[in-house]
């Protein structure tokens, strides 16, 4: 997809107005409706409306069954920049740190949700594509800039070279060109780009100077060990680009063919702020709100919490779990299902975000997340089964050390972090 001069997009006071949204049928970009931005001092609000030609469609359907229903009317987004369901689609802090940096001309007349829609990679996570108008999406260069001269052909080398560079303050304008596609493309505060390896697309994770730990080897461990506790997880891989470890990821929002897949956030499905982290909401509403879409997921999210747990992820926020559709068959039957899980790592902090159950407080203690088990609606013996699976499957810790080259001292680190490591 080629850049589109400022000139082709509808702006009011150097900020975007309107964007056009698209998905794919059949390989070509379909508009579903239209985003009107509105400007007043420091606030933005806007209001999508699906165009008519999308409600008319036998193949049409809901960008969000929670927040946009598949109705004329417009959805308005106060108290946010855009409805939730656009969030997602949209990078999060690493990607809006590149974009802010790689355009300051634009960054001093404000970047907003729909300025960061309209200049993120088209190759972002979900089904979404953006334009200025009906006739196809298409990616915003705002303002003068170097960014519209192409840099050739990415590697990875070159990559992580330029995101060393941002994290250590001395990027220039070529770390900008060649990071600006594809380290938009996901969400996260991690530096991570999008890139195409062995003919599918991949997410590669990259270190940072202040790890505690070599995080892609712990990441790629943590990995291993959910897939050996029954946790479905995606293909990833361990790589060595300039003598560090970078994990590849595979890109589960994308089928064999390269279609796009819906991308949902359970933070987005349970209307809880974009920019929000602590919550009262627990593992028991994402499964609620999993079922009341089609996506019966209790016993899977049931596993994930304990593993979570025995692992001490702390960081186990609500956009870190996720929902994907998918259409299946001739007819384009549209199900939605619960994503992988992804972004699995020890943290220091105590306690996670997300509590087991509304009736529980957050807690780190496996124990105290396995006797929520009745609000999964599980047996007893379904729930046992569960985590004997799950404490079987941990005790590859050792091996997965070995495995993914992890050191003598990271391994120290890591067993005093995870109960795992201490049973």
């Amino acid at each position: 997809m080629s850049p589109i001069s400022e000139a082709s997009w509808s702006l009011r006071n150097g900020r975007i107005a309107r964007l056009v949204v698209f998905v794919e049928r059949n390989g070509a970009p379909v508009p579903v409706g239209e985003l009107r931005f509105e400007s007043r001092g420091r606030t933005t609000r806007s209001q999508f409306v699906y165009a008519r030609s999308w409600l008319a469609r036998e193949d049409s359907c809901t960008l969000d069954p929670v927040g946009l229903p598949l109705v004329a009317r417009a959805a308005l987004s106060d108290p946010y920049e855009t409805p939730l369901a656009f969030y997602d689609a949209g990078p999060d802090g690493w990607g809006k740190t590149i974009l802010r940096l790689a355009y300051p001309e634009q960054e001093a007349l404000g970047f907003g949700q729909g300025e960061y829609l309209a200049a993120a990679s088209p190759d972002r996570i979900g089904e979404m594509l953006f334009g200025p108008s009906p006739e196809g999406p298409a990616n915003w260069v705002p303002g003068p800039s170097e960014m519209k001269v192409p840099d050739g052909v990415e590697t990875l080398e070159d990559l992580l070279a330029a995101a060393a560079a941002v994290e250590a303050g001395e990027a220039e304008a070529h770390h900008f060109r060649l990071l600006a596609d594809s380290a938009t493309a996901a969400g996260g505060a991690r530096p991570k780009v999008s890139i195409l390896h062995d003919g599918a697309r991949w997410i590669a994770k990259f270190p940072t100077s202040d790890d505690p730990f070599d995080d892609p080897r712990a990441e790629a461990l943590c990995l291993d060990l959910a897939a050996a506790c029954g946790v479905e997880v995606p293909d990833h891989k361990l790589i060595e680009v300039r003598g560090r470890a970078v994990l590849l990821v595979k890109r589960f929002d994308r089928g064999a063919a390269g279609e796009r897949f819906g991308y949902l956030s359970a933070a987005t499905l349970l209307k809880f702020d974009p920019h929000g982290y602590a919550t009262s909401l627990a593992y028991t509403d994402i499964a609620a709100r999993g079922r009341s879409i089609g996506a019966i997921a209790e016993a899977e999210l049931f596993r994930r919490l304990l593993f979570n747990h025995w692992i001490h992820n702390t960081d186990d926020h609500l956009r870190n779990h996720a929902f994907l559709r998918c259409g299946v068959g001739a007819t384009e039957t549209w199900t939605w299902r619960l994503a992988p899980a992804f972004d699995l790592v020890p943290h220091r902090q105590g306690l996670g975000p997300v509590r087991p159950s509304r009736r529980v407080a957050q807690s780190s203690d496996p124990q105290t997340a396995f006797a929520t088990w009745p609000e999964f609606g599980l047996s007893k013996a379904s729930a046992n089964v569960i985590r004997d699976e799950v404490m079987a499957g941990v005790q590859s810790l050792a091996n997965g050390f070995d495995k993914n080259g992890i050191s003598a001292r990271d391994r120290a680190l890591l067993v005093d972090l995870m109960p795992a490591g201490r049973m």
